[in-house]
């Protein structure tokens, strides 16, 4: 996978989702698409490739993230990260994320679990759980460190 990741997200709210958007720039990635529905992260499949989808669990019209999760790491063998402010992260492992975090987080927990995605062996890598990115970011030297 290149260090330029190729990144869809979805999330509900405009105002986080243009900040991702932003952040994800700023971090050498491109987002190619935002949507702010499950359907509409599954239906994105058929129009554009990506390397990563990042997914909020309570979407727009009552729509579960966890839907599309479960959808693109069985189908498409998509590596997820979802973040939530309100759901847990073994209910976002259970679905086939590669990693989770918790709203609000930090730009490096984020840095950090797409490190996890790009090196991990194979999407669905069952080594890199959603309990390890929290713990590995919570204890990730900080830039100055490096």
């Amino acid at each position: 996978m290149a260090d330029c990741l190729d990144i869809l997200v979805a999330e509900d709210d405009p105002c986080i989702a243009a900040m991702l958007a932003d952040i994800l720039d700023e971090l050498g990635h491109r987002v190619v698409g935002v949507v702010d529905t499950a359907e509409a992260a599954i239906g994105f499949t058929t129009e554009k490739s990506f390397d990563v989808a990042l997914i909020d669990v309570w979407l727009a019209y009552g729509s579960n993230g966890l839907t599309a999760v479960r959808h693109l790491t069985d189908r498409n063998g998509i590596p997820v990260i979802v973040c939530s402010g309100h759901a847990a992260a073994q209910d976002a492992r259970a679905a086939g994320a590669i990693a989770f975090l918790e709203k609000p987080f930090r730009i490096t927990d984020l840095e950090r679990a797409l490190e996890i995605v790009m090196e991990a062996e194979t999407p669905a890598d069952p080594t890199v759980t959603g309990a390890k990115v929290k713990l590995l970011a919570a204890h990730a030297p900080s830039p100055a460190g490096r």
